[in-house]
């Protein structure tokens, strides 16, 4: 399904830096999250090419990022950490400025079937918080279901589609 919007992600490299540094500023993005803003682009750039280099061998996980892309603009960016079982964590941060706008499901949509073009993901969850009421909303449009609650986090899954 072609989102309505104009979004593309394209997996996210250092060259995202600059852009995700301007669209990670405003602090309402953390609000539901546990991080602040990145603090310069030399430290996101740094950071990136750490996740570009995939998580620990001994983990047994894959990291997959993607940089989120409005009409050719860096507005923020989707994840996944896939774990030796197959159950694919998919989590998304976007620019305010975009928020409302059908944005992040457009870019989940994508990331959700970049995921499950994968044999090995058999399932897709995701967790917020329990006062984050529009995460909450996207996951539904999304087709996630409530599994259950610990403590402020809420907690979804989706089976991967055949």
């Amino acid at each position: 399904m072609k989102p309505a919007v104009a979004v593309t992600i394209e997996p996210q490299n250092i060259n995202h830096a600059e852009g995700l540094y301007a669209a990670l500023q405003d602090r309402r993005i953390y609000s539901f999250l546990d991080q602040e803003p990145p603090t310069s682009v030399e430290g996101l750039r740094e950071r990136i090419a750490r996740l570009s280099n995939g998580a620990p061998k001994h983990t047994g996980q894959t990291w997959l990022n993607w940089t989120v892309f409005e009409a050719g603009v860096i507005v923020g960016y989707t994840q996944a950490t896939i774990s030796a079982g197959g159950i694919a964590s998919l989590a998304y941060v976007l620019t305010p400025g975009v928020w409302g706008r059908s944005i992040a499901h457009a870019a989940c949509t994508l990331t959700i079937a970049e995921l499950e073009a994968l044999p090995v993901v058999v399932k897709i969850v995701a967790d917020t918080e329990e006062g984050n009421a529009r995460s909450q909303a996207l996951l539904k449009r999304l087709g996630f279901q409530r599994t259950h609650q610990a403590g402020p986090d809420v907690f979804y899954s989706r089976a991967n589609s055949p």
